[in-house]
């Protein structure tokens, strides 16, 4: 299941959610040959997230969803979504 804990700073993004947030015309080239969840791991730490667990469903990656939105889409998050996260 795809969400943020709070105690941790993690947030929980399954395959579902990166596909549907991933809208990024400019894939980079080091990302382009990785399939599945590694695809999306390596377009997060290219943009400076902490990717701290990669499975074939879902990973783990140390960031509230703004950013995760962000890397993933390339457009500006939304802050009213990243600051419910932050409660």
């Amino acid at each position: 299941m795809s969400g943020y804990n709070k105690k941790t700073g993690i947030f929980g993004l399954t395959a579902t959610k990166a596909e549907h947030w991933f809208q990024r015309k400019d894939v980079p080239a080091e990302c382009l040959e990785l399939k599945g969840m590694e695809f999306y791991a390596c377009a997060l730490r290219l943009h400076g997230l902490e990717v701290v667990h990669v499975a074939e469903s879902y990973l783990n990656v140390k960031a509230e969803t703004g950013p995760i939105w962000e890397a993933l889409s390339g457009q500006p998050s939304d802050p009213k979504r990243t600051a419910y996260y932050a409660k």
